[in-house]
């Protein structure tokens, strides 16, 4: 049972590190190429959905794993702790960016221009993440 959720686990971690990186190459591409920015504008959304659907099956299998641990919550080293933190600041990131999605298509030009800082706090705290998992868990 442990190394099916670790696997759907996993494979949630990847979702959203590709549509992290993803988002933020696509942007970087539109920078570049504003000509581009119609056919490269459509990918994005498709992205962000993906890294959402990543980010549910994390916050579904986690909480199932930490609980077969033996020990419960008291046996969780300080480094978990923080990278439960980073995982809550990036799924508040997630919103944020989704709402910045939704006002973009709305035509909110303004909120295109902050849609590149949500990208790197995701990727920055993606990052955290791992780090502080490996820390933990090791």
């Amino acid at each position: 049972m442990h190394e099916i959720l670790l696997i759907l686990h996993l494979l949630g971690f990847g979702a959203a590190m590709a549509a992290a990186v993803g988002n933020f190459t696509i942007l970087q591409l539109v920078s570049a190429s504003p000509a581009d920015a119609p056919v490269l504008g459509k990918v994005p959304p498709r992205l962000a959905r993906a890294g959402q659907v990543g980010l549910a099956v994390l916050w579904i299998t986690g909480p199932i794993m930490l609980w077969l641990l033996p020990g419960g919550p008291a046996a969780w080293p300080w480094a978990f702790w923080v990278k439960l933190l980073c995982v809550i600041l990036l799924t508040a990131d997630v919103i944020m960016l989704d709402l910045l999605l939704r006002r973009i298509q709305a035509g909110d030009e303004a909120a295109r221009a902050r849609l590149p800082v949500y990208g790197r706090i995701s990727g920055a705290l993606l990052a955290l993440v791992v780090i502080f998992a490996v820390i933990a868990f090791r």
